[in-house]
């Protein structure tokens, strides 16, 4: 008898960002086929700043994300100074770092809280939580609510910060403002270490468990950190940031309007918060570091669900840090905040570690203009990645139930906390 194929489909993958599906096709000898159906359409950010002047289109660039707007602005000044040949200050990376650290606490809670915990509660939506879990609900919007207020005075907004400018800062907050927002951290430390020990206790589905890839942003200096100059892989091997077209490599697939990508063309990759504590462990300090050496069996390289562990050690480790680069600003009080700089052609990379993962900016300057343009987001590197997950997670359920199995695929998914509107992205390469 002919074997009779069947998909099982999740339309829209809730709790994420962006529009995106899951398609599993299984008949009695088990899975065929799994596929990411990324839908949502190209928005052709590179291409619409080609010839725009530098200042104009590093203003378009955060507009690409409203969770990790402060990743991309930040990650566009510096590649644009780097193609220009401008270097900031030391107290100047110190608090655009500061700010980036915003955008990690932001959106690590909001992950963690809203978009992950419903599912190991046995809720739809963090909505129904509130009268049995109205602690965690108010811990999330405590912490996101904190990461927005560090982007607003540091961006001069909470989404899509205009205070980034070539040179440093357009202004800076006052000497009180920073002591205010060391205080806070401070106070919120509590609850990022509750984080980290409510989700120390939640499943990691064995099902996913296999070898994985991992790349991240080697960081400057000696400390876990967000900027770097080369990538690290789990395998050993390291290459400069300009080399990413060569061992990132995009491929087009026919089912999804963003590409996948693979590690020297070869094999699929992970980054994010548990490829960073992969490669990057090391220069953990604090409590942080505490909290990774008791609970590494957790941390551990073989599973995407560890993913949700990491950014709540993350949670952890940044506030600490965040406390320590403002220490370190403070002490050069009072700080110019920008420098002048003379615009040349040239061409710059920089890679950040996004919340999500590995961000790379790449721009050609040309009299003044932008002359090429190419953005990578982490959820573009992760979805060739994310595609084998979920295949195995199908693999070990396609008898299931069927709404089973769709709700473990988009758990699988959302470990990798994907943002499918920065996924898409269409440049001449």
């Amino acid at each position: 008898m002919k074997n009779l194929y069947l998909p099982i489909t999740v339309d829209h993958i809730a709790r994420v960002e962006g529009k995106g599906g899951v398609e599993i096709v299984v008949g009695d000898d088990g899975v065929k086929e799994v596929k990411l159906n990324i839908i949502e359409g190209p928005r052709f950010f590179e291409a619409i700043t080609i010839g725009k002047k530098l200042d104009e289109a590093l203003a378009v660039y955060p507009r690409i994300c409203s969770f990790c707007s402060a990743a991309h602005k930040l990650t566009a000044v510096e590649a644009a100074e780097k193609a220009v040949g401008f270097e900031v200050r030391e107290e100047i990376q110190a608090l655009r770092e500061v700010l980036y650290i915003g955008d990690m606490i932001e959106s690590h809670a909001l992950h963690l809280y809203l978009l992950v915990l419903p599912d190991y509660m046995g809720y739809s939506n963090p909505l129904k939580m509130l009268d049995k879990y109205k602690k965690e609900i108010n811990i999330a919007l405590d912490l996101k609510n904190l990461g927005s207020w560090m982007m607003d005075e540091l961006g001069a907004r909470a989404i899509h910060q205009e205070n980034v400018v070539m040179g440093g800062f357009g202004k800076l907050p006052d000497k009180t403002t920073l002591e205010k927002m060391k205080k806070r951290l401070q106070e919120a430390l509590p609850l990022a270490e509750y984080t980290f020990e409510l989700f120390s206790k939640l499943e990691q589905y064995e099902e996913v468990e296999g070898p994985i890839i991992h790349m991240a942003v080697r960081p400057r200096g000696d400390v876990y950190g967000i900027y770097g100059d080369a990538i690290s892989v789990s395998d050993g091997f390291e290459f400069p940031s300009e080399g990413y077209k060569k061992h990132m490599v995009e491929r087009v697939v026919e089912h999804s309007f963003a590409k996948h990508s693979f590690y020297n063309g070869e094999k699929p990759f992970m980054t994010g918060a548990i490829s960073r504590v992969v490669n990057h462990a090391d220069k953990l300090y604090g409590r942080a570091k505490e909290l990774y050496e008791s609970h590494k069996d957790l941390l551990r390289p073989t599973n995407p669900f560890a993913n949700n562990l990491a950014q709540a050690l993350e949670l952890v480790y940044f506030m600490e840090r965040g406390i320590d680069l403002i220490d370190e600003a403070l002490a050069k009080w009072p700080i110019r905040p920008r420098d002048e700089v003379d615009v040349k052609d040239g061409f710059g990379v920089s890679t950040t570690e996004a919340p999500r993962g590995i961000l790379v900016y790449a721009l050609e300057v040309k009299d003044g203009r932008v002359a090429y343009a190419d953005i990578i987001t982490p959820t573009a590197f992760n979805l060739a990645m994310m595609e084998v997950h979920v295949r195995m997670m199908a693999e070990k359920h396609y008898n299931d139930d069927p709404e089973r199995l769709k709700l473990l695929a988009e758990m699988v998914v959302r470990a990798y906390d994907p943002c499918i509107s920065c996924s898409v992205h269409v440049a001449r390469l």
